[in-house]
């Protein structure tokens, strides 16, 4: 079921400093990632890890980690909060990102 949802995203990395403390995007694509992406209808309130999550993904990539944006297209941009790694596919806290 997971599979038929999954599609290639391209993504960016966030690193370096602006100078003000701020992390900065990769200015080109860094690689490719599959997803199967869903948003989510409630938030979670009892961890502060999960509490910004709009959207849910699911992959196999075990190299994705929180310094990912992920580019949904049309100017759309999630962020990576969290990685759930327990089990065959990682579970992926996603938010939007300005």
């Amino acid at each position: 079921m997971f599979n038929t949802d999954m599609r290639s995203y391209t993504y960016f990395t966030l690193g370096g400093d602006n100078g003000y403390g701020q992390p900065i995007l990769s200015k080109e694509p860094v690689g490719e990632v599959k997803l199967a992406i869903y948003t989510t209808s409630q938030q979670v309130q009892t961890n502060i890890n999960y509490t910004d999550a709009n959207y849910i993904a699911l992959t196999h990539d075990a190299a994705i980690n929180d310094t990912y944006v992920i580019d949904l297209g049309d100017g759309k941009l999630l962020k990576v909060l969290y990685i759930q790694p327990q089990g065959r596919f990682k579970q992926v806290f996603l938010k939007s990102y300005d």
